[in-house]
């Protein structure tokens, strides 16, 4: 124990240290309760904040994925849906068209048929009439012919 008086003596210490070192312990004790549990408890905080939420944000990234894959499923679904709509509504209308063609071309053959029979009985009412008159159109031509 002298030896640590010699040392303190030759530093120059005298008994105001331990009045110095209570009174250093006494400002660490209301400088950490202060001080030091507020500042404790900003980083602890900022660390929940930013590194904590870092799993957050995986699992909000995860879920962003699994909602694009349902959109894109339901865009694909969508458009097959629409796709088949199409092309049943074109059968169907081109099933229409094809009734209306047919129509129209047995209305157009019937009237055709009718027209035919009318031109051929006017064709076959000529003839009779011009063969009737064959005789009197014959003497006619031959007498023109020999004046």
């Amino acid at each position: 124990m002298d030896m640590i008086l010699t040392i303190f003596k030759s530093l120059g210490v005298d008994q105001t240290v331990f009045i110095q070192f209570a009174t250093l312990i006494i400002i660490f004790f209301l400088v950490s309760n202060l001080l030091f549990s507020k500042l404790q408890e900003v980083l602890a905080l900022r660390e929940e904040k930013t590194t904590k939420l870092e799993g957050s944000a995986h699992a909000i990234y995860k879920q962003a994925d699994e909602l694009a894959e349902q959109y894109k499923a339901r865009v694909e679904k969508t458009h097959l849906d629409a796709h088949h709509h199409n092309q049943n509504k074109k059968l169907e209308i081109a099933s229409v068209e094809k009734e209306k063609i047919k129509k129209a071309e047995e209305e157009f053959n019937k009237d055709y048929e009718e027209k035919r029979v009318k031109i051929l009985a006017e064709i076959s009412a000529q003839k009779t009439l011009l063969m009737s008159k064959v005789d009197e159109l014959s003497d006619n031509l031959v007498s023109k012919l020999t004046k």
